[in-house]
């Protein structure tokens, strides 16, 4: 069932529920009403007969006249009035053919000095008097009540309350339709996208409502998958590029050595020119299996507990065990007197991998293939580390971008990297809930800061 139908429904049980209360209300009121205005009418008669039958001075004496009993409910008559003695004797009537009231409506009358009952058909009021010499009469007012008018008002609302349904089925059924036509404009919008043409957005509208706040929400969304394809993209271009260059050298080298034959040394040569090309492809098929564990499965990575200034060490090390011609220069700062201070809980390869990127983008961008890094440690575990280089800088419109996957800078295409790196880093240290900033100065040159959560994260399970 559609969501348009549904609240049509829902509009149309409420509105009948409500309707029926409000003309059930009316109804009940009105013949309230008219009872009340009916027993108006009776309370005047019975005062009239007290005044003039008991007032009088007239002796009242029990009457003889046998009353005829009607064949069923209904009596021949419209009204009628009858006094009764203490004794339940009828001592007057205006009609003495009548039934007379019975002895547990009397007793009633006499109980509560004045009662409201049916005799018969009639509606009848008894009421408690005495006369002037002080003795108990009860007198009794039968009158119809004719019910012609709460019959045509019950007919009216009725048929009022079914029209009403419709009115209300229809309203609800157009209004319905109003009110989510935004959604079916937004719908119609999100299927007409083409993955070729990203681009596009869902019109927000002006109001501030929750159809504004739907269509800002799967603009986004589509934010999110925009970027995705863009990185996608970028991936396929960047890796395939990467991946084929190294392939190229490789086969290219492999037929110039079987062409024809040769020295040893040649052979050598050979051989460690394609090696140095398969440990290229070896780091960044690496890179990109981090990168992917760090994102699908991030619950799975195990953490230790690590001393920050071994792994800088260990860090620097293996930089220049895969670069000889780099170099990395570390500079403590001053060392707590608790060496569990320098303790920080994380992943040994992941952190070590982040902390290696760092120093090697920094030697690969650096004239003179260096790093600086600085390391500044404190009692509470906010350890900073800072890793600098003397490289060209980065400009600020491409700082919100190195982290980025697989962004490369137009100034660096030349520069051999996949721009799987940063991003890589970047995620590592989310992951370790540190954090990176990044400045570069107008003069040239780049400082990673490393900011660690200290102490209460490292104590975390």
């Amino acid at each position: 069932m559609q969501i348009r139908t549904r609240l049509t429904l829902l509009f149309v049980f409420i509105a009948a529920g409500i309707l029926a209360g409000v003309l059930c209300s009316v109804y009940f009121l009105f013949k309230k009403n008219t009872e009340d205005l009916f027993y108006q009418g009776l309370e005047s008669k019975a005062e009239m007969t007290t005044q003039t039958a008991l007032f009088s001075g007239v002796d009242l004496r029990p009457l003889t006249t046998n009353w005829i009993a009607p064949d069923d409910d209904t009596l021949p008559y419209r009204d009628n009035i009858s006094i009764f003695n203490n004794a339940y004797e009828r001592v007057f009537a205006l009609r003495p053919d009548a039934p007379p009231v019975t002895v547990k409506d009397l007793q009633d009358i006499y109980q509560n000095d004045e009662t409201h009952f049916r005799h018969y058909n009639l509606f009848a009021l008894g009421r408690k008097a005495n006369n002037l010499s002080g003795a108990s009469y009860v007198v009794v007012v039968e009158g119809y009540y004719d019910p012609t008018q709460l019959t045509q008002l019950s007919n009216i609302l009725i048929i009022s309350f079914f029209v009403g349904l419709v009115l209300v089925a229809l309203a609800g059924w157009y209004y319905a339709g109003q009110a989510l036509a935004p959604v079916s404009r937004i719908v119609e919008e999100v299927e007409s996208l083409q993955p070729t043409d990203m681009g596009k957005r869902v019109a927000t509208g002006v109001n501030r409502d929750e159809i504004g706040r739907l269509a800002e929400t799967f603009n986004r969304l589509l934010d999110r998958v925009e970027q995705a394809f863009k990185m996608q993209r970028m991936f396929l271009s960047n890796v395939s590029h990467e991946l084929r260059n190294p392939l190229t050298a490789i086969r290219a080298q492999l037929d110039v050595v079987l062409q024809r034959e040769r020295e040893p040394a040649a052979y050598r040569q050979a051989l460690e020119s394609v090696l140095a090309d398969v440990e290229s492809l070896s780091e960044v098929e690496e890179e990109l299996l981090q990168l992917a564990l760090i994102h699908n499965d991030p619950g799975a990575i195990p953490f230790t507990s690590l001393r920050l200034d071994e792994l800088l060490w260990q860090a620097k090390q293996q930089l220049q065990k895969r670069h000889p011609d780099y170099r990395a220069g570390l500079e403590f700062g001053e060392m707590p007197s608790d060496d569990q201070a320098l303790f920080v809980r994380a992943n040994e390869s992941l952190l070590l991998t982040a902390l290696l990127n760092l120093m090697n983008n920094a030697c690969k961008y650096s004239p003179d293939h260096q790093v600086q890094v600085k390391a500044n440690f404190q009692a509470d575990g906010c350890h900073v580390v800072e890793i600098c280089d003397n490289g060209p800088g980065i400009p600020p419109e491409e700082q919100r971008l190195i982290f980025e996957p697989f962004f490369r800078s137009p100034r660096h295409l030349r520069v051999k990297g996949t721009g799987v790196g940063l991003s890589l880093v970047q995620s590592i240290l989310t992951l370790h809930k540190i954090g990176l900033s990044v400045e570069s100065p107008s003069k040239g040159g780049a400082v990673f800061k490393l900011v660690f959560p200290g102490v209460a994260y490292l104590g975390e399970a």
